[in-house]
């Protein structure tokens, strides 16, 4: 799996690096990512960005687009566990990638082990 980081020149910059990607596929099972050959961190800024997530799966380029600037890094690591996860099929998304409140509560569920899991070796 390639990771691409977009070089930037000012803040904020991005809250997880290439090394925090990797602790995080290493916590996850192998059906979780086998759609996955890319991950990519966006020099955009979520609040700038068409998605309702700052994670987003591309199936057609089999891409994890992944927009961390400005965001706290806990919160970058649910999310990119919360996509992974709904690639793994423990949720379901709807219309344009969008995901209902439902579908997030059994995210939440299957990912919160893995945030503490990941957030415990941090220190």
């Amino acid at each position: 799996m390639k990771i691409i980081s977009a070089k930037l020149n000012k803040e904020p910059f991005h809250s997880l690096s290439k090394k925090d990607i990797k602790r995080i596929f290493s916590l996850v099972p192998e059906e979780w990512k086998t759609a996955i050959d890319q991950v990519v961190m966006s020099s955009e800024l979520f609040e700038n960005s068409r998605f309702d997530r700052p994670v987003i799966h591309s199936s057609v380029n089999r891409r994890l687009n992944v927009l961390s600037r400005g965001l706290t890094k806990r919160r970058m690591v649910k999310e990119v566990l919360r996509e992974l996860a709904l690639n793994g099929g423990v949720a379901q998304s709807g219309f344009v990638n969008h995901v209902c409140k439902a579908e997030l509560v059994k995210l939440d569920e299957a990912v919160e082990p893995l945030v503490l899991a990941f957030l415990e070796d941090e220190i």
